[in-house]
């Protein structure tokens, strides 16, 4: 029995979608391979020149598209890392960048003091913040001459983590006479028993010797 060209016509949007019986889909087949119209007809609805491909084939790109997605996931997780490497990276250049740059910090008599502690002169920063020293002068003498800094991780990131003053070993005592800063202010300088104890110092460096 020959089928109507009106009846393909509604089943061909079914038959693309495959989602017909095997009998209808023969049937369709049959007339598109015989009709030139509805041929034409069924190649603008699909948007192909030949019949669409087995359930079999689309299955294949189905696992082509799985295999896809896998290496998406792959790159995925590897760009995730790449981006934690580069937050790291940045990190630690931007902390490599702030010890390099230093702040100069004048002395205004207060902020810094020499302390005495047991056996030793400690110098101790009362600012916000950890300090740098340079010490020169007179050694020989016993009179030194010292200027302080503060690298921009001392001073911002340094407090975060310690709250404490930063207290840092300076000489042993007996030492010293005099600490003053590179413009004359004067930090310590020895009373009488602590000259006593810079000579008894000196004596027992020079039987050292």
């Amino acid at each position: 029995m020959k089928i109507k060209c009106e009846v393909i016509n509604d089943l061909l949007p079914l038959y693309v979608d495959d989602v017909l019986s095997k009998e209808s889909r023969e049937l369709v087949e049959e007339h598109i391979g015989e009709c030139e119209s509805c041929k034409k007809t069924f190649e603008n609805m699909s948007g192909k020149v030949s019949i669409p491909v087995s359930p079999e084939l689309r299955m294949d790109d189905t696992k082509h598209l799985k295999g896809l997605k896998k290496i998406i996931t792959r790159y995925k997780g590897l760009a995730i890392l790449f981006g934690v490497i580069a937050v790291i990276g940045i990190m630690v250049s931007t902390v490599l960048i702030m010890c390099q740059i230093e702040y100069d910090i004048p002395y205004d008599g207060s902020n810094v003091t020499l302390e005495r502690r047991e056996a030793g002169y400690y110098i101790v920063y009362h600012g916000k913040g950890a300090i740098l020293y340079t010490a020169s002068g007179d050694v020989e003498g016993s009179e030194l001459y010292i200027s302080f800094r503060q690298t921009a991780f001392d001073r911002i990131i340094w407090p975060l983590y310690h709250n404490n003053e930063d207290t840092m070993w300076f000489c042993e005592a007996g030492k010293i006479t005099k600490l003053s800063t590179n413009d004359g202010k004067i930090i310590w300088e020895a009373n009488a028993e602590e000259m006593k104890e810079h000579e008894q110092w000196l004596l027992a460096h020079q039987n050292k010797g």
